[in-house]
């Protein structure tokens, strides 16, 4: 299952009869709504429940709409989604977050296009069910504050939003790579890594061991380049390339034949 909690400004954009505190038949009915979104996640021993709390801002003209996964605090900003497209905004988010998650497993040489793929069958089988609460996390609101803080900083110096998907998706990696940690938790990490975690040992099998032996492999060598590129003079930096995308739609007809 999938639920997306939704800040007051995100739930009025995103169903145009919203009315705070009462139950339109689109959001969960607030009278049920008794667990904080921590506690859910916290109940949900398999982890098969999945959680983003979204957040609408206002970027120029326009509305974007900011999802943050719950744990791993992976973000998007979908940017110019128009009111009360619902699926539409589901849609673009599942893209973003599939092909996020290849072409950071890909660079970290971590996955395989076929472990790629029945990772996405799986994924989708697991989260066939989408709710919708009005309902937000303190935590990762303070989290959202800053992405949209440093999202707003780059489209005022640039002065136009993303041309496409990929562009978009790119700026979502960097955001992605960012330091994060929770009040009064001493455990830094990076969202990119952290999702990549979850997806490979949820989605594709892979032992919690493993990864965490990967992941320590790859923070070891990253240490190792910066160290040897500040013996260099001067720094030169090198930007990561993207480029396969995956259309979902293309990719369930494909997996119909």
């Amino acid at each position: 299952m999938i639920i997306m909690n939704c800040s007051a400004a995100a739930a009025q954009y995103l169903y145009g009869k919203y009315k705070k505190g009462l139950d339109e038949g689109f959001f969960e009915p607030v009278s049920e709504v008794c667990d904080t979104v921590a506690g859910r996640q916290e109940s949900n021993a398999d982890g098969s429940l999945l959680q983003w709390v979204v957040h609408a801002v206002k970027v120029g003209r326009a509305t974007c709409l900011i999802a943050m996964e719950l744990n791993t605090r992976w973000v998007h900003v979908i940017h110019r989604v128009r009111k009360g497209d619902v699926n539409g905004f589901v849609e673009r988010l599942n893209e973003r977050l599939v092909n996020g998650i290849e072409w950071v497993g890909t660079d970290l040489s971590l996955i395989t296009p076929e472990e790629m793929t029945r990772s996405i069958d799986r994924y989708f089988e697991c989260h066939r069910e989408l709710r919708f609460y009005q309902q937000t996390d303190r935590s990762v609101m303070t989290h959202i504050a800053q992405v949209s803080a440093e999202y707003r900083y780059v489209y005022q110096s640039v002065g136009s939003f993303p041309d496409d998907e990929e562009t978009a998706l790119e700026f979502d990696l960097r955001l992605n790579d960012t330091l994060r940690s929770r009040k009064g938790d001493s455990e830094y990490w990076k969202a990119s890594e952290k999702m990549l975690e979850y997806w490979l040992v949820t989605f594709a099998g892979r032992s919690n061991a493993a990864m965490t032996e990967a992941l320590n492999a790859i923070r070891d060598a990253n240490i190792a380049f910066v160290r040897s590129l500040m013996d260099r003079t001067p720094v030169e930096h090198v930007g990561q390339q993207y480029h396969n995308v995956t259309d979902l739609a293309v990719f369930r007809k494909k997996r119909q034949h």
